[in-house]
């Protein structure tokens, strides 16, 4: 196996446990008063918290991708590798409605706006709930290995199967904004070892 190539994914992690909660505290920072006036203000103005987003989506995605090829390596497959990819498909996803934040930042469509405002934030939320059942039969396959996991993993599952329902909540879903990071540093420190090894049972 290339463990330089588990390494960087666990760099991608720890980047990711970094910069999530910047993003995401300061967008509820910006919207605690009034969420739906912050959000339509976001979609029609570009700033640099739209390349942190993009960023953060990239890094989510890569760190998927690599769990995935990580649990194809050790166990030949199956419905954990796919889940881990679904998951990416939709986190790549919500992070695509940031090209309504350009077109819309470039005065595009402006007599739409409202509208294409409108059929976004819906999309989101959809985007979200998507991710969420993947995230929930991810972790649902790593429990039923897990006896064969490392311990590290174990923690993990049982973490995001947490995020994952608190996520659904939508109101409870701000103690993400400390859990993610927590299982990403967890995710991280996983990578970053040599304790790769997955007993086949």
């Amino acid at each position: 196996m290339d463990n330089t190539k588990y390494k960087l994914a666990g760099i991608a992690a720890i980047a990711l446990a970094v910069l999530f909660p910047i993003y995401w505290i300061a967008t509820f920072g910006f919207i605690i008063d009034n969420a739906e006036i912050a959000f339509r203000a976001d979609f029609l103005e570009l700033s640099g918290w739209d390349i942190l987003f993009v960023a953060i989506g990239a890094l989510e995605i890569y760190v998927y991708f690599s769990l995935s090829k990580y649990f194809r390596d050790q166990i030949g497959g199956g419905l954990i590798a796919t889940m881990l990819l679904a998951m990416a498909f939709f986190v790549a996803l919500f992070h695509s409605t940031v090209a309504v934040d350009i077109l819309l930042g470039l005065s595009l469509f402006p007599s739409i706006a409202e509208t294409i405002i409108d059929v976004t934030l819906v999309a989101g939320i959809v985007f979200l709930l998507l991710y969420c059942f993947a995230l929930i039969g991810m972790c649902s396959a790593m429990l039923a290995r897990f006896i064969a996991l490392p311990t590290t993993l174990k923690l993990f599952a049982v973490g995001m199967l947490i995020a994952a329902v608190l996520q659904l909540t939508l109101v409870l879903a701000v103690v993400n904004i400390v859990l993610f990071p927590a299982l990403m540093l967890l995710l991280a420190y996983h990578f970053l070892t040599d304790e790769h090894a997955v007993e086949v049972v």
